[in-house]
């Protein structure tokens, strides 16, 4: 069964090669995420998917991608790429040329010559007899020659050809109407832009362990789009639609759409292919035909708890397969320790697996990260890179190179004549990593890695390149010494709320009797929770209403509403009241009146922990607040304890500490001497100051000199 990995490979997939097996798949990052270039088109720019202008070099450079299908879905017959290219205008025709193979199979090739040397197009149909379900990989061979000689430089920097961003990706598809459960972390992911967004369907009069389950399944989703370093814009329905859902609500109250499928209801128990399971026991089920669509469901509320659990647990979730499962409060197997507990973290535990390139040139691997956003990281603060290399490598030219956010670690040669794995290890710059120079915080590591793999040559015998392969190792690892962030800045969320570094659990509470509206509003926020925490082994947070929660200390909360209608929310203002400033709007349109509040302060009820509002005089401006924490874009805005978030989405923080301060390195200082720093009059006085005292000194030396004579 071929699924999507969990981690995205940022917005450039792995530069990989024929080493990079079929089976082993990439994360759906790419056309989920971009924008087509047409509304309802499935036509997608290279550089929209995050392959801008890309270039070949060397006699054997090659260029690889990788095109995903969009989850659930499977290609049409005019799937093609629409190549634009150019190349040296020094290129022998007769004996350079360009393949295009996918998946492994050589589709087309051409010649490089004087008439395409400066944006040329090809048209490659993408066979759709290659697909194996993930998606399309692409290697772009090119054999570059400059002369007919047999001996020929194969490093000549005129040796180069480019594939252009502005070429495009071509992918109609259709649902393919066969989902199984194991599929979920790839089938319940961001569509893309073009694609209605995904729905989260809950009954009308929800229970409260209804609703509590509907915020684990949120919770869930947010990590699945975590998963793909995308921003999950998620729709909450009450009715069942056509596009892709999870369905959560106990029998009784979706009795209307039974049968599904395989399960079934008689109106007290629920079937599995006629076969009543216990009324404790949760159903976890998979339409077919259509969207993918994912029914969370029980014969009781508790039992839809029961399920959404199961589903929202990585250990469980590793358990279903099939297109329907009934499910148990039986113990599941541990999983692997969770990344970050003791400030490092391996790629294997992010979710990153083993990358091989090969073949001769320079090659490029990307991978982002999301580190935990409350640490200030130290000096001493590493990364390692493990690689494994053939020994065909030369080992003079070749060599790895590494820079994480644009920053540049250095570069150093390939290890060949020690026994592999080979550890490279490349220092950190800690204050660059922490903080940008207006003193938001970072969280996104963006790693890129490039190899060089240099072939032997000797004479005029050229090694083709095919025996040169480097792979990257999953015990690669971050290594981040760091402290804590004592302050609170909206910036860090979820921190303190809900991070690696808390043990208290955090709840979100609804108003008494919500709207079906504050009711969308905290499931949305339970995504954004689950898009932004700092791994898959944090608990998920409980949702509830005030009315139901007993218990106020020992935990970290969340408010939905203002004064008017949340009790706790008026508790905590009221008694932060001489020292919360709310900010006003520096910035705003008249016609333009909602607006929400982001109040991140301590608990009055528990000394170490921590307690959001999101403040808005209607369910619509509850909404603006959380649009806030959904998005990458404005999250990275926010600074501080306080927010004002308005329609236009201009921000503004309100006065508050914050300790992410400037990188030292981008706010160089003068050293000024010390007489400089010093004012006339301060100088005047300090000689003054100091013959006063030398006086003094002799004064009284020579009085006890005196008395000292007269005894004697």
């Amino acid at each position: 069964m071929r699924t999507f990995s969990r981690h995205h490979i940022s917005s450039v997939i792995v530069a990989s090669t024929l080493a990079f097996v079929w089976g082993i798949c990439l994360a759906p990052l790419n056309v989920a995420a971009a924008t087509p270039t047409q509304p309802g088109d499935a036509t997608y720019r290279f550089a929209d998917l995050g392959y801008g202008d890309r270039t070949a070099q060397t006699m054997y450079g090659s260029l690889e991608y990788f095109f995903p299908a969009p989850a659930g879905e499977e290609p049409l017959e005019d799937a093609r790429l629409e190549l634009v290219y150019s190349h040296s205008p020094l290129l022998e025709p007769e004996r350079s040329t360009m393949t295009v193979v996918v998946n492994g199979l050589s589709v087309q090739s051409v010649r490089l010559t004087p008439e395409t040397r400066t944006r040329a197009q090809l048209t490659v149909p993408l066979p759709l007899s290659v697909f194996g379900g993930d998606g399309f990989f692409v290697q772009i061979r090119f054999h570059m020659r400059l002369t007919r000689d047999e001996c020929e430089e194969t490093r000549n920097p005129a040796l180069w050809a480019t594939i252009h961003g502005d070429s495009r990706l071509v992918l109609p598809t259709r649902p393919t109407g066969t989902y199984r459960l194991d599929q979920f972390d790839r089938l319940f992911v961001p569509p893309p832009a073009n694609r209605p967004p995904l729905t989260l369907v809950v009954p009308e009069e929800a229970s409260p362990e209804e609703l509590d389950a509907a915020g684990l399944v949120a919770f869930q989703l947010g990590r699945r789009a975590a998963a793909m370093h995308a921003d999950l814009q998620l729709a909450i329905s009450t009715t069942l639609t056509d596009s892709t859902s999870v369905i959560v609500g106990s029998a009784s109250t979706l009795s209307h759409l039974f049968p599904w499928g395989s399960v079934g209801w008689d109106g007290r128990t629920i079937t599995l292919d006629d076969m009543p399971i216990p009324t404790d026991h949760g159903v976890l089920a998979m339409a077919q035909g259509g969207a993918p669509r994912l029914l969370v469901s029980g014969a009781t509320p508790s039992a839809v708890y029961l399920a959404a659990q199961t589903l929202n647990t990585p250990e469980r979730r590793a358990l279903i397969d099939g297109t329907y499962v009934a499910v148990t409060d039986a113990p599941a197997h541990a999983l692997a320790a969770a990344p970050w507990t003791n400030g490092a973290a391996s790629f294997a535990q992010l979710g990153v697996s083993s990358r091989s390139v090969s073949g001769p040139g320079e090659h490029r691997i990307d991978l982002s990260f999301l580190r935990p956003a409350a640490w200030q990281l130290h000096d001493g603060s590493v990364l390692t890179l493990d690689v494994e290399t053939t020994p065909a490598v030369r080992p003079a030219t070749s060599w790895i190179a590494a820079s994480v956010n644009g920053i540049d670690l250095g570069a150093q040669p390939l290890q060949i004549d020690v026994a592999p794995p080979h550890r490279y290890t490349f220092d950190l710059p800690a204050d660059l990593l922490t903080a940008t120079l207006d003193g938001r915080s970072i969280r996104t590591l963006d790693l890129t890695i490039r190899l060089f793999l240099d072939p032997p040559e000797t004479a005029c015998a050229v090694n083709d390149g095919s025996s040169l392969s480097a792979t990257l190792l999953p015990t690669s690892a971050w290594r981040l010494p760091h402290r804590v962030s004592s302050t609170f800045d909206l910036g860090r969320f979820p921190a303190p709320l809900l991070s690696v570094d808390t043990s208290l659990p955090l709840t979100v509470v609804l108003p008494e009797q919500p709207v079906a509206a504050e009711r969308a509003v905290a499931l949305r926020l339970m995504a954004a929770l689950g898009r932004w925490a700092d791994s898959d082994s944090l608990p998920a947070p409980r949702l509830t209403t005030v009315d139901r929660l007993n218990e106020l200390s020992g935990q970290h909360l969340i408010l939905i509403g203002g004064v008017e209608r949340n009790l706790l929310s008026a508790d905590v203002i009221n008694r932060q009241s001489d020292r919360l400033a709310l900010p006003q709007a520096a910035v705003y349109r008249p016609d333009e009146t909602g607006q929400s509040h982001l109040i991140l302060v301590s608990s009055p009820w528990q000394s170490d922990a921590s307690v959001l509002i999101i403040e808005g005089s209607a369910p619509d401006d509850l909404a603006l607040g959380v649009a806030a924490l959904e998005r990458r874009a404005t999250l990275e805005q926010l600074r501080g304890p306080v927010a004002l978030i308005r329609q236009n989405a201009v921000l503004q923080t309100g006065p508050g500490a914050v300790d992410a301060q400037a990188p030292s390195s981008l706010t160089p200082q003068i050293e000024t001497p010390l007489l400089e720093r010093l004012s006339g009059w301060q100088i005047v006085g300090a000689v003054t100051l100091g013959a006063f005292l030398s006086a003094l000194v002799i004064l009284v030396t020579i009085q006890i000199r005196s008395r000292t004579r007269r005894k004697t």
